[in-house]
């Protein structure tokens, strides 16, 4: 088990923060990035929702980083003036086409072999399918290539190795 799941066994949700110890700030026991690879391991596996600290498997969705709604903010804001068109602008450039969330999360892409495994296993496949029949078929030109058996080879051959 990874030591970041056996902080979060131990601690639970104060592992993801910071904390302030004589008077000065300490990091998480959890980084931010760590969070979010074994956040998207659990989304990935199946187990996000719960969380099981036995075995160490899973994420509670409290655990999430609370997102920062700037648009509820601006709405806010707009509310106070009387232009909302340039206020809804103004929230769009913001938050651009990704407000914050992850909208999907794409596998690993792993190395270029990794990749092209099943395509290299098909291949092999056919090739093997094909493999009787172009064994058959060099063993018949190999067969066709030698001299035939009798006196006329013998003689034939005897003259070529003769010094006359």
């Amino acid at each position: 088990m990874r030591s970041a799941l056996k902080q979060l066994c131990r601690h639970g949700v104060e592992a993801l923060r910071p904390q302030k110890v004589n008077q000065k700030w300490r990091a998480p026991m959890i980084s931010k990035r760590i969070a979010a690879d074994l956040r998207k391991q659990s989304i990935r596996s199946g187990t996000y929702g719960q969380f099981d600290s036995t075995l160490g498997v899973g994420w509670d969705p409290a655990w999430d980083a609370p997102q920062r709604n700037k648009k509820a903010v601006l709405l806010a804001a707009a509310n106070n003036t009387n232009d909302a068109d340039a206020t809804m602008a103004a929230v769009d450039n913001l938050l651009g086409s990704n407000p914050g969330g992850i909208s999907s999360i794409r596998p690993p892409k792993e190395s270029k072999r990794e990749r092209s495994r099943e395509g290299r296993a098909q291949k092999i496949e056919d090739l093997l399918a094909q493999a009787d029949e172009k064994i058959e078929e060099f063993r018949l030109e190999r067969e066709a290539k030698k001299p035939k058996q009798g006196i006329e080879e013998e003689f034939k051959r005897a003259m070529k190795s003769s010094s006359y």
